[in-house]
């Protein structure tokens, strides 16, 4: 059975809960932040400006918008249209 969870670059394991630091790409678990933190030091990480995370977290909601499809409102607005269309059609043969 495979987990739907996401996994630490780090540790491997599927955690359900991951961060990425200053904007980076990669996922790490509470336990591998905190022990990088520790050994490294606090300057290990990438400095980030408020700037760079929006950016960054704005291209990663977008991504996830695409590999998603469609959402419900879209999928409910192309019906609408689709029964005007029809309506539209019964009314001019019916002139």
């Amino acid at each position: 059975m495979t987990s739907s969870l996401p996994s630490c670059c780090i540790c491997n394991e599927n955690k359900r809960f991951l961060a990425r630091v200053n904007a980076g790409k990669k996922l790490y678990c509470i336990q591998c932040e905190a022990k990088i933190s520790k050994e490294y030091g606090t300057d290990y990480w990438k400095p980030c400006s408020f700037t760079e995370f929006f950016e960054s977290m704005s291209k990663e909601i977008n991504s996830n918008r695409k590999k998603r499809g469609s959402g419900n409102w879209s999928l409910l607005k192309e019906q609408l249209q689709q029964i005007d269309e029809e309506r539209q059609l019964q009314k001019e043969k019916g002139q």
